[in-house]
């Protein structure tokens, strides 16, 4: 059976460049710096404690990363994915350096775990499972193993055990796979392979002789059983090398209470807690790419399009509290502080990224990165820096009456969304250009440049301004596609237009330059409810979503015409609107002190 495949690939950080000159470089230089600055003795620290091997003197890090976390480790796995992503992005060796040394040093301990995994056995139960009597012996701990603590918390979980007595083994476990395979990925490093491949095994072998309903159990239990996308990269090492068993092994994380409705177009994630579903997505669609069963693509295409026209903010996060609410009850569920989740986002722009590639000529995929990379991500970092924070990033991004942004600092956070956060601004271009065997596609209208076989560009996009220029240097006969965005009327005219992309043509040695400028117009986006009997709805500019200071926590109440009253403000270096009274300004401007994002209507 011919299994499906990608219409295309995306351009490797190592073939593009974020150029100077906007919020996107900034943000990425803060974070650079950060993982500079980042002791990898400190990030091990957990590992060698738990293995029992020299901690080297270093100091252990607080928050979610303390030492007597139930979740330590998790943001090691993070470490090693943004080393991979800023070594290929930059070419530094001093990220190189770092991330071989901690992959190394997590293989080291990794052949420390010896015996069956299956075999393993704790003396704790739900009711008794102190860390005091976790067991210190990797010689029993089963080959392949590797985490900041024992397997307790695996086989509490086998007991069913509830949060927070244990917090999501397999999703630390995930994070730490997922950094070896983005190593892999991006840099090539053998020893991450073979470490991912040694975690691959232990699952395997550990979650073999349980049965389908024992695991569905497992998997159903909130945030105790949250395995981030283990399913996912189970079928990333199954691709990479063939066995069958890491196969076997993703579907064993089959989640059953929730995949088989969406395949059939049902809502089976309402009320559920967002960030624990959205990876398993991912993972359903890389099952699809490895077995050709339809239901998993159908599950993933559905679950895409349920959650962007019925659980989405303006800014493209979604959540209350962590939890998806019930559909199109987005204005009764907006809150101060506890809104859109920014792990949420993150995996979210992976899912639409994956989409994509599989159907490049649908630009919803694409639509939806630039509102989240523009309105949630580029907002969730701080522009300040202080000596404990270098990379200040959001938990969640709160949209709120009067909301106001906390950022995480240096070494006493490690939340999901610091490790995320990790990531998020050093592969800003990640998904802008999209080659096929025919043409380019550009996706992202970030000043970048891409170095291809076929094709060179260059775009310099003047952000946060609509002027946009785009040189082509064409190596070989070949096309490239513009996505046209929709905010925009008309972009690119006089060029061919097939569907949602302007196409541009060359022949090998030709020189192109394409230039335009993005005009933005003012309208409105009402959430499906009403509030108190008021329509409620974010005001978007072009791109952006716009937002108001003010520190109060009722709603401001707006006239239903704001649209047509707001007017551009000229004497300033960034978009904004005034109605004559406030000013919006798009929302990662609104970094400090108090802000509105949704208005009531009058």
């Amino acid at each position: 059976m011919s299994l499906p495949n990608p219409a295309g690939r995306y351009a490797p950080l190592n073939k593009t460049a974020l150029l100077e000159g906007s919020r996107f470089f900034e943000n990425r230089s803060r974070t650079l710096k950060y993982l500079k600055n980042l002791d990898p003795d400190r990030m091990l620290y957990n590992f060698r404690a738990a293995f029992g091997a020299d901690t080297l003197g270093a100091e252990p890090l607080g928050g979610w990363e303390a030492p007597d976390g139930l979740l330590r480790g998790h943001s090691t796995g993070h470490f090693i994915s943004a080393l991979s992503l800023a070594y290929a992005a930059t070419g530094d060796e001093t990220y190189g350096d770092k991330l071989r040394y901690v992959v190394r040093e997590l293989r080291t301990l990794q052949l420390m775990s010896k015996g069956d995994p299956a075999a393993f056995k704790t003396v704790c139960t739900p009711e008794d499972a102190g860390q005091d009597k976790w067991n210190r012996d990797p010689g029993c701990w089963g080959e392949g193993y590797i985490s900041a603590y024992s397997p307790d918390q695996f086989a509490l979980l086998e007991q069913f055990t509830k949060y927070n007595t244990i917090w999501a083994p397999y999703y630390t476990l995930h994070k730490i796979t997922a950094g070896l395979l983005e190593c892999h990925k991006r840099v090539g490093l053998g020893e991450a392979l073979d470490a991912a491949r040694g975690i691959g095994d232990w699952i395997y072998r550990r979650l073999s002789p349980l049965t389908a309903e024992h695991r569905k159990k497992m998997w159903s239990l909130y945030i105790a059983g949250e395995f981030g996308g283990m399913n996912e990269s189970m079928a990333r090492l199954h691709a990479l090398t063939g066995e069958k068993k890491y196969l076997d092994a993703a579907r064993m994380f089959d989640n059953e209470n929730i995949f088989p409705g969406l395949a059939r177009g049902r809502d089976t994630v309402a009320n559920r807690h967002a960030n624990q579903h959205i990876p398993q997505i991912i993972g359903a669609h890389r099952e699809y790419m490895a077995t050709g069963i339809e239901d998993y693509e159908a599950a993933a295409l559905n679950f895409f399009d349920i959650v962007t026209r019925h659980h989405m903010y303006a800014i493209g996060g979604v959540g209350q509290g962590e939890s998806f609410r019930d559909a199109d009850a987005l204005a009764a569920n907006i809150k101060e502080d506890t809104n859109c989740e920014t792990c949420a986002a993150y995996n979210l722009l992976k899912l639409a990224k994956e989409l994509h590639a599989f159907d490049p000529e649908n630009t919803v995929y694409m639509e939806y990165y630039e509102r989240a990379l523009i309105n949630q991500i580029l907002a969730s970092q701080s522009p300040d820096e202080t000596p404990e924070m270098t990379n200040g990033v959001t938990y969640m991004l709160p949209i709120g009456p009067g909301a106001e942004r906390q950022y995480s600092d240096n070494w006493h956070s490690f939340t999901c969304c610091h490790g995320t956060g990790m990531e998020n601004h050093v592969k800003y271009q990640d998904a802008s250009f999209l080659i096929t065997e025919n043409c380019l596609y550009i996706n992202q209208y970030l000043s970048a440049a891409y170095d291809g076989a076929a094709v060179g560009v260059r775009i310099r996009s003047g952000f946060p301004f609509g002027d946009v220029e785009i040189e082509l240097e064409f190596h070989r006969d070949f096309e490239v596609r513009l996505r046209a965005p929709k905010w925009c009327g008309g972009p690119f005219p006089g060029l061919e237009r097939r569907g949602n992309y302007a196409v541009v043509t060359g022949r090998a040695g030709e020189k192109k330059t394409v230039r335009d400028r993005f005009d933005y117009s003012v309208r409105l986006e009402p959430t499906p409810d009403t509030l108190d009997g008021a329509a409620v709805a974010a005001i978007l500019y072009g791109p952006f979503v716009m937002v108001t200071r003010d520190p109060s926590k009722e709603w401001l109440t707006l006239p239903a015409d704001i649209a047509e009253r707001l007017t551009p403000v000229t004497d300033t270096d960034a978009p904004a609107l005034t109605d004559g009274e406030r000013v919006f300004v798009p929302m990662y401007l609104a970094s400090k002190g108090p802000y509105h994002t949704y208005f009531k209507l009058k």
